[in-house]
């Protein structure tokens, strides 16, 4: 693992990939474990934070907090651990350190995170209180040129698969960094085979953003694999073997 990040570190540095965690605010009050899957099927996840300059980064996309908010923060009742999401210990957690509500205050069963809509600091509360919460994409734009199989390789040995852009929400979130491509087209997890059209990480058909909102039917042999256009900001389909940079997720 530790390998993995550093070549992953060093690529950033190098610029051959940008990507940062987009966290969105989600105005609809939900039970956190209800908040988590909302998260899950429309974002990539609850909103995590694991470095200063991921919480810095959080925080500015947190202006538009109108209430006290989720996280994915939790604590295992039989270890006392608080966690991140994913399973990543919390080493440093900003607890709000306000002396009338010093954070955490370890009232039984207050095994979830929120953000304090005024203070921008942490407090435990109880899972099954309902409040708004935070989703965050995890998109990475890899400003190299490969085709859509080398993409979907690189993807898949170096994240998690090649993104999909299934949702209203996760489109918007990569049309924020397309703009930063070095091609005129961008590939995505989009596949045409066995006559469907559909999204290589599983996710459903039911959002589409084609170009005049028409799905291209039985396209030739090297029009099979999907991309972002650039201009459009729409989707495309392109010669697969056509080399483009790519987003992974």
């Amino acid at each position: 693992m530790k390998t993995t990040l550093t070549v992953l570190l060093i690529m950033e540095l190098c610029g051959l990939s940008s990507g940062l965690k987009q966290h969105f605010y989600v105005n609809e009050e939900k039970k956190w474990l209800c908040a988590y899957h909302h998260c899950r099927n429309y974002f990539h996840a609850l909103s995590t934070f694991t470095t200063a300059n991921e919480e810095e980064r959080f925080l500015a996309n947190a202006t538009s907090q109108t209430s006290d908010a989720w996280v994915g923060l939790h604590r295992k009742p039989k270890t006392e651990v608080w966690k991140w999401l994913a399973d990543i210990d919390a080493e440093q957690i900003s607890w709000d350190t306000d002396p009338t509500m010093t954070q955490p205050n370890n009232i039984t069963n207050q095994n979830c995170g929120f953000l304090h809509k005024d203070h921008k600091k942490l407090h435990d509360e109880r899972c099954t209180m309902r409040k708004p919460f935070f989703c965050m994409t995890d998109f990475v734009l890899v400003h190299q040129n490969k085709t859509w199989d080398g993409a979907l390789e690189y993807c898949r040995t170096h994240y998690n698969d090649l993104a999909s852009l299934s949702t209203t929400e996760r489109m918007n979130s990569a049309l924020l960094e397309v703009t930063q491509a070095e091609t005129e087209y961008v590939w995505t997890g989009l596949r045409y085979l066995a006559g469907d059209w559909f999204w290589v990480s599983g996710d459903g058909p039911d959002y589409t953003a084609w170009y005049q909102n028409k799905e291209p039917q039985c396209p030739a042999r090297d029009l099979r694999c999907g991309a972002l256009d650039k201009t459009t900001r729409l989707w495309t389909h392109r010669n697969c073997e056509k080399k483009l940079n790519f987003f992974c997720q």
